[in-house]
């Protein structure tokens, strides 16, 4: 089982967990509980008034407990009741704080997304993944024509990029793309919960690629792990057009479909006149969810 914990209400990925028939759970029972906001004054409160206890499904043996929002007394507190299983702390995300990673249990086994920070921190990688339930829509899109008119779209939070993606707008346009920039303004303080409202559910915004012809990728760091974008890319067959630099050691890239920043030396007219090759359907099942799950008992050797 995994605990994903998402601030979003509702959060972004919960639905997929679910619909690809895993079962996944918040590290709190309920944020806005009197134990919610005690646990937010102090560290002192019992744990279990406010720690969420797994519902484990028939056979599972392991827990995965994504990076975001983890303490490591919440850690702490799963390997002193659940010894039995197999705990597993995931970074999704780029890791910023290798003194917090000390502080991680030494029973459970940590894990990371990114192959440069596996490398650099010695850690086990398995890859980014795509969720299940999506796979059959990929199908269909995949099945549609390519617009006459290249179509390009960016969909994402600002992140202080905005700039950047204007440029690279400006210059895609200049080559004959038709550009949507979706670009949702950085947020924060007592105005955030009106932002996390107005975020499409995931399902939802990859309705958007039906009529995509390309998606722009752009990270503030280009050597973190792969991107969701990049997994729409190989799964729905559109091209992608990115500065992360570890997808040039991906099985599933290809010239033809792949164009990255600083890196590259075609003019983006050149890219987006080559026809998009279809991704290896065995590579592309690689990346699902319930696959993703399975690398944990068969690959993941410290490198």
């Amino acid at each position: 089982m995994i605990y994903y914990f998402d601030l979003r209400r509702p959060p972004l990925f919960r639905d997929m967990f679910r619909k690809s028939g895993v079962v996944q759970m918040s590290q709190f029972r309920n944020r806005t509980s009197f134990f919610a906001i005690q646990r937010r004054i102090t560290s002192r409160a019992p744990s279990l008034f406010y720690y969420s206890r797994p519902r484990f499904a028939e056979g599972d043996d392991k827990i995965i407990v994504f990076d975001t929002y983890s303490s490591t007394r919440f850690l702490r507190w799963l390997c002193r009741h659940y010894p039995d299983k197999r705990i597993i702390f995931w970074y999704w995300n780029k890791l910023d704080n290798p003194d917090r990673m000390k502080k991680i249990p030494p029973e459970i086994e940590v894990w990371s997304f990114s192959l440069t920070d596996s490398r650099r921190y010695s850690l086990r990688s398995n890859t980014q993944f795509f969720f299940d339930c999506l796979a059959p829509l990929a199908e269909e899109y995949r099945k549609l024509k390519p617009s006459d008119t290249p179509r390009v779209l960016f969909l994402g939070r600002d992140k202080g990029r905005a700039d950047i993606l204007h440029g690279l707008e400006r210059e895609l346009r200049e080559a004959g793309a038709e550009v949507d920039l979706r670009i949702s303004p950085d947020v924060k303080g007592h105005l955030r919960g009106l932002r996390e409202k107005l975020i499409l559910p995931y399902g939802k915004a990859v309705e958007l690629l039906r009529d995509v012809d390309v998606l722009l990728d752009y990270a503030n760091d280009p050597d973190t792990g792969l991107s969701l974008r990049c997994m729409e890319s190989l799964f729905f067959d559109k091209k992608l057009i990115t500065n992360n630099r570890e997808i040039l050691e991906a099985d599933f890239y290809d010239p033809a479909n792949v164009y990255v920043l600083g890196e590259d030396t075609r003019t983006f007219s050149e890219f987006l006149r080559t026809p998009v090759r279809p991704a290896d359907p065995e590579i592309r099942d690689r990346y699902l969810l319930s696959n993703w799950l399975k690398r944990f008992d068969t690959e993941g050797e410290k490198p």
